[in-house]
C-alpha cells in the first residue's frame, strides 16, 4: 500500500472511530437525558401539586374580613371600631401564620393593619388597588424588588351596596414553597410570564441573579430528543442544568425545574471514550495482521516491479530524442540507445568494441571533449561537462555539431559515465541564417542612416538659404533708408559748396556721419554669427561678468531702478567669458529698450543656485510682447522695435551663445507688466 493510501486509510480509520465515539456519546446522552427528563417531569408535577395545596389553604383568608359586619360598620364611618378591627386582624395573622393583614380604602389608603410595624409598600398598594377595581373580585398579586424577597398578596374587595368601599389584603410567606428544596442540587424557579423571576430555591442563584446575569433567550441551549421531546440546557457557572417549564393557568405563574446533568455528561463522556479506545485496539490488531500479510506480498511485488522497471527504463531511453551513451571508467561504450545509434550510424555489433572518444572530432586534438574521453581515468573526479558544443563523427567519417554533456554515477559499486548528445545541426543552420539576416539588416540600417544624414544636411542648407533670404531682405530694408539719406545729403552738399554755404554743408556732413554710424552698428550684429563654435565650456565668474556689464551700461541705467540679488553660493559657471558678457549685455539692453517711456522703470536681477545649476532672472516692468510671439522670440529678425533701431538679431545671438555654453534660456510674461528672461548654466568651482 502506498504512503498516500496509508495516509487516507489512517484518516478513514480516525474518522470512523471519531464517528463511533460521537454516535455513542450522542446515543448515551439522548438515553440519559430521556431518563432524567422523565424523572424530573414527575417530580415537577409532584411539586406543582404541593404548591397548589399550600397556596389554596390561604385563598379564603381575605373573605373572613370582607363579610364581617364589624369591619363593614368600620368602613361606614364608625371609627371607634378601629382598635377592635386591628386586634381582630392581629389574631387572624397569628392564627394563619401569615406576614400581615391590612384594610385599605377603595383608593388605597391604609385604614387598619395587624401591626403598627407592618407597612405595605406604595407600589404594591397601587398594583393591588388597580387589579381589584379592574376585576372587582379577589386577586393574587406577586411583587419582587431587587434585593428583597418576593411578596405574595391575597386581596378581596369589601362592598357597601354595589360599590367597593374597602380592600382586605393578606401577605403570604412564599418561602414555604422552597424550604424543602434548599438542600437539594435541584432548583425551582417561579416567574410571571414574560416577566422577571420572583422566586428561586437556590441560595447561590437567587432570583436577582437570574434577572441580572442570565439571559434565557441567549444563554439557554434548546435540545430535542429522538422522540421530539424538547427542553433546554441552562449553563449556570460550571454546572449545566436540564430545564423544564410549565405554565400554571390558575396562578399565571411559570415554574421552571432545573436538574443538574454534569455528572451524567461526565459518565457519558467516559463511556464514549471507552468505546473509542476499544475501537482503537481492534483497529490496531487488524492493522498488525494486515501488515504481516502485506509484507509477504511485497516481496513478490518488488521482484516483479524490478523486472518491469528495467524494461520500462530501457523503453524510455530508446524512445528519447537525445542520444545516450553509457561509458565505463576505461572510456569504452557499454550501452547506447537507439537515437545515438542513428546519430553515429552504429550497428549493434559495434557496441562494446568502440571507444567513446572515437565518435568525436579527432581532427581537433585541443577539443575539451576529446581530451576528457581519452583520459577518463585521470579526470575521474572532475569528469563533469554540461551542454558543451563540439563536433561528433559518424561511422562514415562525416561530422555534425552536437551539444555534449557527461556526468559520473555509481552502479553496482562501479563507476560509470552517462553521456548525452543532442544533434544541433538545424540550430546551427538557423544561427547562420540569422547572422546573415543581421548583417543584411545592419547594411540597410547604415544605408538608411546615410540617406537620413544627407536629407538632414539638405534641410539645414535649405534653412540656411531661407534665413539668408530673410536676413538679406531685412538688411536691404534697414540699409536702404540711410543710403537714400546719404545720397540726398551728398547731392545737397554739392549745391551748398557751389553756393558757398559751408555751414549748412558742415551740418549735412555731421548727419552723414550719424547715418554711417547707424549702418555700422547694424552690420556689427552680424559678426556674432561668425563666432567659432565653443568646443568645451570653461569656468567663468558670473558675478564679475555681471558687474562689468552693469558698469558699461551705467549711463543708460541712471534713470532706472536696478535691483540686484546674487546668492552667496553663486559665482562660477561653465561657459565662455565673451559669450557670457554678450548674453548678459543683450538681456540688460533689451530690458532698457523695453522701459522707454515707462513710469517708475525697474529692472530686477536675481541669481541663485539650484542643485548643480545656477539660474539668473532678468525681469523688467516694460511693455512686454504679444503672447503669440513668445514661441518665436529667439528666432532671427523677430523685433518689436521701430525701423532703424535694430535688426531683431540680439535675442537670436543670445540663444546661440547660451546653447554653445550648454545652457538654456527661457522667456515669460510677468503677471502685471514686462517680461522675465531666465538663464540657466552649469555650476562649477574655479579649479575645475
Amino acid at each position: 500500500m502506498s504512503r498516500g493510501h496509508r495516509y487516507w486509510l489512517l484518516i478513514l480509520v480516525i474518522s470512523a472511530i471519531s464517528a463511533i465515539q460521537i454516535a455513542s456519546r450522542e446515543i448515551a446522552t439522548q438515553w440519559s437525558l430521556s431518563a432524567i427528563q422523565s424523572q424530573t417531569e414527575q417530580r415537577l408535577l409532584d411539586y406543582i401539586g404541593d404548591a397548589r395545596r399550600s397556596l389554596q389553604r390561604f385563598y379564603h383568608l381575605p373573605y373572613l374580613v370582607t363579610n364581617d359586619s364589624q369591619s363593614l360598620d368600620y368602613l361606614k364611618g364608625n371609627l371607634t371600631l378601629q382598635p377592635d378591627i386591628e386586634e381582630q386582624l392581629a389574631k387572624l395573622d397569628k392564627a394563619a401564620n401569615t406576614l400581615g393583614w391590612s384594610i385599605l380604602s377603595s383608593s388605597g389608603d391604609v385604614l387598619a393593619s395587624s401591626s403598627k410595624q407592618y407597612q405595605l409598600p406604595p407600589t404594591d398598594i397601587e398594583s393591588i388597588v388597580k387589579q381589584i377595581h379592574k376585576q372587582r373580585e379577589g386577586v393574587a398579586v406577586v411583587t419582587k424588588n431587587k434585593g428583597t424577597f418576593a411578596e405574595y398578596f391575597l386581596a378581596a374587595p369589601m362592598y357597601l351596596g354595589l360599590d367597593i368601599a374597602g380592600i382586605v389584603v393578606v401577605q403570604i410567606d412564599l418561602s414555604l414553597l422552597t424550604e424543602q428544596w434548599l438542600t437539594s442540587e435541584e432548583i425551582i424557579l417561579a416567574e410571571k410570564p414574560n416577566s422577571h423571576v420572583f422566586l428561586s430555591s437556590s441560595k447561590t442563584y437567587t432570583a436577582d441573579w437570574f434577572n441580572d446575569a442570565f439571559d434565557k433567550q441567549q444563554m439557554s441551549e434548546p435540545t430535542t430528543l429522538f422522540d421530539d421531546t424538547r427542553f433546554s440546557i441552562w449553563p449556570l457557572g460550571k454546572t449545566r442544568y436540564l430545564a423544564q417549564s410549565v405554565l400554571l393557568d390558575d396562578l399565571q405563574w411559570e415554574l421552571t425545574y432545573l436538574t443538574p446533568i454534569s455528572t451524567m455528561e461526565n459518565n457519558v463522556a467516559w463511556l464514549s471514550w471507552s468505546i473509542a479506545a476499544a475501537c482503537v485496539v481492534v483497529c490496531l490488531l487488524l492493522i498488525i495482521r494486515y501488515q504481516k500479510h502485506q509484507k509477504a506480498l511485497s516481496q513478490v511485488r518488488i521482484q516483479k516491479l524490478l523486472v518491469e522497471s528495467e524494461k520500462r527504463l530501457n523503453a524510455m531511453i530508446n524512445k528519447t530524442h537525445v542520444g545516450i551513451l553509457l561509458v565505463n571508467k576505461d572510456g569504452l561504450i557499454t550501452d547506447i540507445n537507439s537515437m545515438a545509434k542513428r546519430y553515429f550510424n552504429l550497428a549493434d555489433s559495434m557496441i562494446g568494441s568502440v571507444d567513446a572518444w572515437q565518435l568525436f572530432d579527432t581532427g581537433n586534438p585541443n577539443s575539451t571533449t576529446l581530451r576528457l574521453l581519452k583520459n577518463l581515468s585521470q579526470h575521474r573526479e572532475v569528469a563533469e561537462l554540461s551542454s558543451v558544443e563540439t563536433f561528433a563523427r559518424r561511422s562514415d567519417g562525416s561530422h555534425f555539431p552536437v551539444l555534449f554533456s557527461i556526468s559520473q554515477f555509481r552502479w553496482d559499486a562501479h563507476s560509470y559515465y552517462l553521456c548525452t548528445i543532442m544533434d544541433i545541426s538545424k540550430r546551427k543552420k538557423a544561427e547562420i541564417a540569422l547572422e546573415s539576416a543581421n548583417r543584411l539588416l545592419q547594411q540597410r540600417v547604415e544605408e538608411r542612416s546615410q540617406a537620413l544624414e544627407q536629407a538632414q544636411k539638405e534641410l539645414i542648407e535649405t534653412s540656411k538659404l531661407a534665413a539668408l533670404g530673410r536676413m538679406s531682405s531685412a538688411i536691404t530694408h534697414e540699409l536702404n533708408q540711410p543710403l537714400t539719406g546719404l545720397r540726398t545729403l551728398l547731392s545737397s552738399n554739392q549745391l551748398l559748396i557751389e553756393r558757398g554755404e559751408t555751414k549748412l554743408a558742415q551740418a549735412n556732413l555731421e548727419l552723414v556721419n550719424t547715418l554711417i554710424d547707424r549702418m555700422a552698428n547694424m552690420t556689427s550684429q552680424l559678426k556674432s554669427f561668425a563666432f567659432q563654435k565653443l568646443e568645451k565650456p570653461e569656468p567663468v565668474s558670473l558675478t564679475l561678468a555681471l558687474e562689468e556689464v552693469l558698469r558699461l551700461e551705467q549711463d543708460a541705467l541712471k534713470s532706472i531702478d536696478v535691483r540686484v540679488r546674487v546668492a552667496q553660493d553663486v559665482n562660477w559657471v561653465l561657459g565662455e567669458e565673451v559669450r557670457l558678457r554678450q548674453v548678459l549685455g543683450n538681456l540688460i539692453r533689451n530690458a532698457i529698450d523695453a522701459l522707454k517711456g515707462r513710469t517708475n522703470p525697474t529692472i530686477s536681477i536675481n541669481a541663485k543656485r539650484i542643485g548643480d545649476k545656477v539660474t539668473l532672472d532678468v525681469s523688467d516692468n516694460g511693455c512686454g510682447i504679444d503672447p503669440n510671439q513668445l514661441d518665436s522670440i529667439f528666432e532671427p529678425f523677430q523685433t518689436n522695435k521701430k525701423i532703424g533701431e535694430g535688426l531683431g538679431l540680439g535675442l537670436a545671438i543670445t540663444a546661440n551663445n547660451v546653447r554653445d555654453m550648454r545652457g538654456t534660456i527661457h522667456a515669460s510674461l510677468n503677471t502685471e507688466s514686462g517680461m522675465t528672461f531666465t538663464l540657466t548654466l552649469d555650476s562649477c568651482t574655479k579649479g575645475r
